[in-house]
């Protein structure tokens, strides 16, 4: 989280985080959305134009309590995910995501855990994500 904050201050924006439980339900979940964003409307606009999930159910959810406050997305407000999901199960819907090389993660993954204790090493991995769009983001001019 905090190279996250790190990142967003060193490219001028000013970022709030909405903290979230593993165990939040729907519902819970709902509540916070709209307290959040409410909080942030102003004469019917948001004073924000984007929002990062950290998961694409989470981007759902997001983009669900925007509708109901008569939001566009994308026009009013940006919502991208953070897992590469993009669609959940029977739900209508489809976002703009991140999408993690979890077939390469869990290769590395696998790899340090059948390799020896003495020569398993602290190892920092960075490997590429691919931004994929979903219409819940704008499109950069050409």
């Amino acid at each position: 989280m905090e190279q996250y904050r790190w990142s967003s201050v060193s490219m001028q924006m000013t970022p709030e985080v909405l903290p979230l439980s593993k165990e939040s339900d729907d519902g819970e979940l709902y509540e916070k959305f709209d307290t959040f964003l409410a909080g942030h409307m102003t004469h019917g606009r948001l004073s924000i134009d984007g929002i990062f999930c950290v998961t694409d159910k989470v981007a759902y959810y997001v983009m669900k309590a925007l509708r109901r406050m008569n939001l566009r997305i994308p026009e009013d407000v940006q919502v991208i995910g953070f897992d590469g999901i993009r669609q959940l199960g029977d739900f209508d819907y489809i976002c703009s995501t991140i999408v993690q090389p979890v077939e390469e993660m869990a290769r590395i993954s696998v790899g340090l855990l059948f390799q020896e204790p003495s020569s398993a090493r602290l190892h920092t991995y960075c490997l590429p994500v691919t931004y994929v769009c979903g219409g819940s983001t704008r499109e950069p001019a050409p």
